[in-house]
């Protein structure tokens, strides 16, 4: 293997750091007199006195509270006057006293190498200081409170803490706003603890400004739009304070059940590849005002990709956050494709001179192998076989967990049952983990560290702890944060979910939306033609008991099968009216089905079309238990509609549990033998999928005469489905992954020329689901319409037909099988 991923690392964070990377929300020329730099050696270097001489610098507070040190051709600097820090002058530049010693380490200087920083910092954390700070798990969910002494961000912090996710950044301005002052407290606090290590904080992909992603985004099939995407969200986050993107998720989708697909780009390997290293990138790299990159930088945001690696091949498409789904499988041996999207594409980055993904994120199952060349039967967090398989391909860089490994009977857990939470972390630290996800019991690290010292040595120990936090620090030093780790609220205004961003937004959406079928009606729209008139029927919604009583349930009732009021942006609107409700239960009113007063078939006589948006149906596989919570059955995943019996499902799983089964052994015992569980859900009945919604286009289908029926298909719970139940009542079928009503509506009245692509193959039915491989991509026999198309992978419609362009000869070419970045795989 190569080592140019590393190298190209070490290239693009010198440029980064010698830029000075760090000035609110944006970013300054290479630094002058680099080669004046100080000797490693020199250090620590006592200042002159502060504002003596020729000083080349200039401080101003700024609107928000924190004060602004703009070095001339260097680094700008930002710290609260709140928190005690003092600024220190060598040669007339300032630097901030970030461990308060009175002199400048090599850490705290800016004009150096970003990894050489690092390392200095790391050498002189003890390991005490080092374990509370592996750890990703502080913020809660509040992320817009105060932070006061009594509550728990403060205490974690105060601990060593510096790591969290938010899940509050606003979908609205004001939001992300507020997130940004919320932000600046934050690093505040963590400014006044000692070394003056600032926070990291953490989202998932989470649609900002409806900008595409995931599934939308993969259906453009347009890597220099994921490119540009990725630059938008990185500028968005980064103003409300944001550096580090638990994403993207490019597990390979060759389960078409997955219950977890819709977070990922797909199941071709070059089409998840090419999309995820032009996301990375966009997101990654900081750009000049003329679109320059400088690698990493102030608008950069940190990606950690995820899972690695393999969960794409969950065994029956479960979640692999819960017990039932624990396990990847690959009875055709294609481990291998399911690494194509990390080692050629987010480690071999093209667009972007940081080189390769800044992080990876363990998965949670075990990988799965009779012979267990594919590991031990630990779950991804504890896998040494992964670990060594990242450092063999050339990677050795940050790694989270994903959140909930650490505790008893937690998803990802498997092959530690029974062990103490700090037996986990201290395994995880041994083999590589730089932080916990989602864990902030600092106590357990200190305990874990003791655990380590008598393992290993303490010597040792020490080495391994400083060298996962030297990867912590030189991250963040990388994203400029321990410069200026404060936010610019009037800049955030400026940039958060503008108008301007949201049409961004919609265009990315719009790119992504698939015209399956067209009877000709969906066409260029005529200038000046008036609105036609539309019917949208309600739907009626059936009660949903939730499985948890502190969640409650929701009550069944009535609504629009899509936003009237958008609707009417794009078309006149006919529709039903809700009665009152005639159902009673608890002494309560409750809606029933009866409780709809249809429009009348005088009013849809004047109607051009009949318009239904759906759902896509989604049964995860899922158990049967006794009392004792025991597994009496295996239920089948289902993508159809209506209840689905697994009759030609296969009669014995993968992959399962070792049990020990007790034989009697005549009058004086029992013998034993293991057996492995067999997780088979043949002959087993999966229940109806989002039913209402088919009933409500059959019912369209009665009433429809001689108006074209138009099916809005969602396809974002699921990647793929079976079309069967639904085509054959539809006259045009638009589709989108997360695409948004605006979008299928601005589509379907001709204001935009359709362009998307299927990311998935859609399956003839289930039989066809049931037959494929649960490790293999493309390989599932597709539906075909009436109309003689083919619901393959890249197909797609526009205005003149099939759509046959760049795209799809590139991606409808064989899938890929093999890493071109992992020559060792086949040394072995």
């Amino acid at each position: 293997m190569k080592t140019m991923t590393r190298r190209t690392f070490l290239k693009a964070s010198a440029i980064a750091t010698a830029a000075g990377m760090a000035m609110a929300n944006g970013v300054l020329p290479v630094f002058a007199e680099e080669a004046a730099l100080p000797a490693l050696d020199a250090y620590p270097i006592t200042p002159e006195e502060f504002g003596s001489g020729e000083v080349k610098y200039k401080v101003e507070e700024t609107e928000d509270g924190w004060v602004k040190v703009i070095n001339e051709g260097g680094a700008t600097l930002g710290y609260s006057k709140k928190s005690g820090l003092q600024l220190i002058q060598v040669n007339g530049y300032a630097f901030k006293d970030l461990n308060r010693d009175g002199k400048l380490d090599l850490f705290e200087d800016w004009r150096q190498p970003a990894e050489e920083r690092a390392k200095d910092l790391a050498s002189k954390m003890s390991g005490e200081e080092v374990a509370p700070y592996l750890t990703h798990g502080g913020w809660g969910s509040f992320t817009t409170s105060r932070i006061t002494e009594d509550n728990s961000v403060y205490g974690y912090v105060v601990a060593g803490g510096r790591g969290g996710v938010t899940r509050q950044a606003g979908s609205d301005t004001k939001g992300n706003v507020d997130h940004a002052k919320w932000s600046n407290l934050l690093q505040e606090l963590c400014e006044k603890q000692m070394y003056g290590i600032p926070a990291v904080v953490s989202i998932d992909p989470n649609g900002q400004s409806g900008i595409a992603q995931c599934l939308s985004l993969a259906a453009s099939m347009d890597p220099e739009l994921a490119f540009e995407v990725g630059k938008e969200y990185s500028k968005q986050y980064r103003a409300m304070g944001i550096s580090m993107l638990l994403g993207p998720q490019i597990d390979l989708m060759t389960s078409p059940v997955m219950d977890r697909g819709n977070g990922t780009y797909g199941e071709d390997p070059a089409l998840v590849r090419d999309i995820a290293e032009a996301f990375v990138s966009g997101m990654q790299s900081t750009f000049d005002e003329e679109g320059n990159d400088l690698g990493w930088g102030a608008q950069s945001v940190v990606c950690d990709m995820k899972h690695f690696a393999g969960a794409g091949a969950a065994e029956g498409g479960r979640d692999d956050h819960r017990a039932t789904g624990k396990y990847d499988v690959f009875p055709n041996n294609n481990f291998e494709a399911h690494l194509i999207a990390f080692f050629d594409g987010a480690f071999n980055l093209k667009h972007s001179i940081t080189g390769a993904a800044g992080g990876i994120m363990t998965n949670y199952a075990v990988s799965y192998s009779d012979d267990y060349s594919l590991g031990e039967y630990f779950g991804g967090a504890y896998s040494e076989y992964k670990y060594e398989l990242l450092k063999k391909g050339g990677w050795n860089g940050y790694i989270i967990s994903d959140w909930g490994v650490y505790g008893e009977g937690g998803g990802g857990s498997w092959g530690t049952e029974g062990w103490e939470p700090s037996e986990r972390l201290a395994r995880t630290y041994e083999l590589g983990m730089c932080q916990a996800g989602g864990y902030s019991n600092t106590d357990e690290t200190l305990k874990a560290w003791e655990l380590m010292k008598s393992d290993m040595g303490e010597e040792k120990a020490l080495e391994t702890m400083r060298d996962r936090a030297c990867k912590n620090i030189l991250m963040t030093l990388r994203l400029g944060l321990f410069e200026n780790p404060y936010c610019s609220l009037s800049y955030a205004e400026q940039v958060c979910c503008t108008e301007e961003s949201r049409a961004f937004g919609l265009k990315t959406r719009l790119a992504s939306v698939v015209m399956l079928k067209n009877n000709g009606l969906v066409k260029k729209a005529e200038e000046g033609a008036e609105k036609k008139t539309v019917y949208v029927p309600y739907r009626f919604n059936a009660k949903v008991v939730s499985a948890y009583a502190s969640s409650g349930n929701t009550p069944a009732s009535w609504s629009p099968s899509m936003d009237l009021e958008t609707v009417g942006k794009f078309f006149n609107v006919v529709t039903d009216t809700v009665g009152e409700p005639s159902g009673e239960e608890e002494g309560e009113k409750v809606y029933t089905e009866k409780d709809i007063v249809r429009a009348s078939a005088e009013d849809i006589a004047k109607c051009d079309m009949i318009l239904v948006a759906m759902n896509a149906p989604h049964t995860a596989s899922n158990t049967v238990t006794d009392e004792e919570g025991y597994i009496e059955a295996w239920l089948p995943p289902s993508i159809q509609y209506n209840e689905y019996t697994a009759v030609n499902a296969k009669a014995t799983s993968v992959a399962g549990d070792i049990e020990v089964i007790q034989i009697p052994d005549g009058y004086y015992g029992y013998t034993t033998r293991e057996e492995v569980e067999n997780r088979s859900y043949k002959g087993e009945t999966a229940a109806a999928s989002n039913l209402g919604h088919l009933q409500t286009l059959e019912y369209c289908k009665e009433i429809a005469g001689d108006k074209p029926v138009v099916v809005l298909m969602n396809q974002n719970g699921s990647g793929s489905m079976c079309w069967g139940e639904v085509e054959p009542l539809a006259d045009v079928i638009l589709t989108g992954y997360a695409a948004g009503d605006d979008a299928l509506l601005t589509v379907l009245a001709g204001q935009c020329e359709p362009k998307g692509l299927l990311v998935c193959q859609m399956p003839k039915d289930m039989d066809a689901v049931e037959a494929s491989a649960d490790d293999l991509p493309r390989d599932m026999e597709c539906y075909v319409d009436a109309a003689g198309n083919t619901y393959d992978f890249a197909f797609g419609l526009d205005w003149a037909g099939v759509i046959d362009d760049e795209r799809t000869k590139t991606y409808k070419a064989e899938p890929l099988t093999k890493c071109e970045n992992l020559e060792f795989f086949y040394a072995e």
